[in-house]
C-alpha cells in the first residue's frame, strides 16, 4: 500500500516506483531494526535487484535520505495544524486529532516517524532535526493548553507542562500499540476515547460530546488495545472449599508454627508486686 498523503501531494519529490523503495525500506526497518536496512534486504523486500536501487537512490545513505524527507512531510502537516484558527480545549483537540491522521494516512512509514530518533541515529544532522522538531511540537502543544488556562477552558489548577506531557504520551502510546498490533484497530477512533479521557482530565467544562460512561470506554480500550496482558484466571473455589493443595499448605503453617512455639524460650514467671516471698520450710531463724 502507497500511502495517499505523499502520491496525491505534487510537492512529493518521488515517483511511485521511488516510492515503492522506500516503502520496502521502511518495512525492513519496522520489522528488523534501522542495522537491517541493508540494500540486500531492501531489494529482496521490493522484489527487485540491488543494482536497481541505485537507479532510484545513491546507496543506503540516499535511502535513509529519502525516509527523512517522508517523516518532514508528516511532521510539516502535523505542525501546520497548530496554526489552525480556534483556541484552548477546541483547537488542541483538533490538531491532536490532525496529528494522530496524519500517521494514521501514512501507515508505511509510521514506525518511521514515531522512532525516528533511533532510525536516524546514525545520522547526526537528521537526530538533531528531529530532536528539534519534537521540541517545537512540545513547544505547540504547551502553547494550546496555557490559552486554554487563560481563556477559562482548561483547568487553572492543572500543570500545563504535564497536561503536554499526558496528551503527547497517550499519542505516542496510542500509535505504538497500534504499530506492534499490526494496524488491527481504528487509531483515529482509539485516539478519540482516549481524549475523551484526557478532556474530562484538564478541561474546565469537558464538552458534551465527550463519552461519559467509563465503563464503555474502558471496554473499547480492551478491543483497541489487544497487546494489554489480560489478569491471571482466578483458581476454582479458592474462596469457597479449599482443595487437598491448599490443606497441605495450611498444615504446613501449622506444624511451622507449633516448631516455632516449642524452639521459643518460656518466659519466666513474674513476681507479684508488694508481696514477700514466701519462706521455705525448714529453714531456721537467726
Amino acid at each position: 500500500m502507497t500511502p495517499e498523503i505523499f502520491t496525491t501531494d505534487p510537492t512529493w519529490p518521488y515517483s511511485k516506483a521511488k516510492t515503492a523503495v522506500l516503502t520496502a525500506a521502511s518495512a525492513v526497518i519496522r520489522e528488523e531494526g534501522p542495522r537491517a536496512a541493508t540494500l540486500k534486504n531492501i531489494a529482496t523486500r521490493a522484489g527487485i535487484t540491488e543494482p536497481a536501487i541505485f537507479r532510484h537512490f545513491e546507496g543506503v545513505d540516499g535511502l535513509f535520505g529519502g525516509l527523512f524527507s517522508a517523516y518532514e512531510r508528516v511532521y510539516e502537516r502535523s505542525a501546520s495544524a497548530f496554526a489552525a484558527d480556534g483556541k484552548g480545549v477546541a483547537k488542541l483537540r483538533e490538531a491532536s486529532l490532525a496529528l494522530v491522521g496524519n500517521i494514521a494516512a501514512s501507515r508505511d512509514f509510521a514506525y518511521v516517524l514515531l522512532y525516528a530518533r533511533h532510525v536516524f541515529r546514525g545520522y547526526p544532522e537528521l537526530k538533531a532535526k528531529v530532536a528539534e522538531n519534537d521540541a517545537a511540537t512540545q513547544g505547540k502543544v504547551l502553547a494550546c493548553i496555557n490559552e486554554g488556562v487563560k481563556a477559562g477552558d482548561i483547568r487553572s489548577d492543572i500543570d500545563p507542562v504535564s497536561a503536554a506531557v499526558t496528551l503527547l504520551g497517550t499519542i505516542y502510546s496510542t500509535a505504538q500499540t497500534w504499530i506492534e498490533s499490526g494496524f488491527g484497530f481504528d487509531i483515529l477512533e482509539a485516539f478519540r476515547d482516549r481524549w475523551d479521557d484526557f478532556e474530562r482530565m484538564a478541561a474546565a467544562k469537558p464538552s458534551p460530546k465527550s463519552r461519559d460512561a467509563k465503563a464503555s470506554s474502558r471496554e473499547r480500550a480492551a478491543a483497541y488495545f489487544p497487546l494489554r496482558p489480560s489478569p491471571a484466571p482466578k483458581s476454582r473455589g479458592a474462596s469457597a472449599k479449599k482443595g487437598p493443595a491448599a490443606k497441605s499448605e495450611s498444615q504446613r503453617k501449622a506444624k511451622a508454627g507449633a516448631k516455632a512455639a516449642k524452639a521459643s524460650p518460656k518466659p519466666a514467671p513474674r513476681k507479684a508486686a508488694g508481696k514477700a516471698a514466701p519462706k521455705k520450710q525448714g529453714t531456721k531463724a537467726k
